[in-house]
């Protein structure tokens, strides 16, 4: 996909939103007239939604003066570099905080930017349980054998919040990174779990609901969301471009949930956001 597709000046606006709160600005887009529309026009429609948010999620991100949570920025920095993102303000100095405390919670996760040398604590099971499934995707190549991150996902309760998704990513890291022959009834039955976990969430569009939205994209290639997903999740985004963890509260926002929907509204098909080869994690 090139980037003629777009207009310069909409290129301008997403390179300026990030460090500055001018696209803000922007007018609501107009819901389509009464009638019947066809699916050229709702689908026209979701795509300036989905457009629109971005860049006031991007405005939101790029301020300045947001301290940067460091769990946002590590996901940031893969969408930044897999969609052409522009660099937020803070990020160099965000990794590098956590490139000073090798001890962290985070460190290990560092893999999605950098090159980092593997020790054998990433991989003990500690911390949540979505986090050791999402490690040994992130690590497969390093694992004692491939079973290891089914046996991790197998044994896993996958109604629990973020589980299922984090397999999905988990997954589709060992396929894309390392060539992994995965089970692909093992990822049917996650796709399908997710789907069912994002009709059961209420409100659907916080966290949980958005990182769904991104992951079915993400790994079922065929996957459209319905024109009302993309509707809904415009629709409940804040004033200042953010999203919450729980739609309607919190309208500060929440950095994670903005980059998740972020996640969702980029891959969304119709919009055609040019895409560059990137692996999920750098090898």
């Amino acid at each position: 996909m090139t980037l003629h597709r777009f207009p310069k000046a909409f290129l301008f606006t997403v390179a300026l939103g990030t460090c500055s709160t001018l696209a803000m600005a922007q007018p609501a887009t107009k819901p389509l007239p009464p009638g019947s529309p066809t699916t050229e026009q709702m689908e026209a429609q979701a795509s300036l939604l989905a457009r629109d948010a971005i860049i006031r999620g991007l405005a939101y991100l790029g301020n300045p003066e947001l301290p940067l949570d460091p769990d946002a920025l590590l996901i940031h920095a893969y969408l930044k570099d897999r969609f052409g993102l522009p660099e937020l303000c803070a990020e160099k100095q965000g990794l590098a905080a956590i490139r000073k405390e090798p001890g962290g919670t985070l460190y290990k996760f560092l893999r999605i930017t950098d090159t980092l040398s593997f020790r054998p604590d990433f991989l003990k099971m500690q911390g949540q349980g979505f986090d050791n499934i999402t490690l040994a995707g992130m690590w497969y190549d390093k694992l004692e054998k491939p079973s290891v991150l089914t046996d991790r996902i197998n044994a896993s309760v996958l109604e629990d919040t973020y589980v299922a998704t984090h397999s999905l990513w988990a997954v589709a890291m060992a396929r894309q990174c390392f060539g992994a022959n995965v089970d692909t009834l093992l990822e049917y039955r996650l796709v399908e779990k997710v789907k069912e976990r994002m009709d059961q969430i209420d409100p659907r569009w916080g966290d949980e609901g958005v990182e769904a939205l991104a992951m079915l994209q993400y790994n079922d290639s065929a996957y459209v969301p319905p024109y009302k997903y993309i509707q809904d999740l415009a629709g409940v985004q804040n004033p200042n471009g953010s999203w919450s963890v729980i739609p309607g509260q919190d309208v500060d926002g929440s950095q994670h949930t903005t980059v998740l929907a972020l996640w969702a509204l980029l891959q969304y098909k119709p919009l055609a956001w040019p895409t560059r080869p990137r692996n999920m994690v750098v090898r």
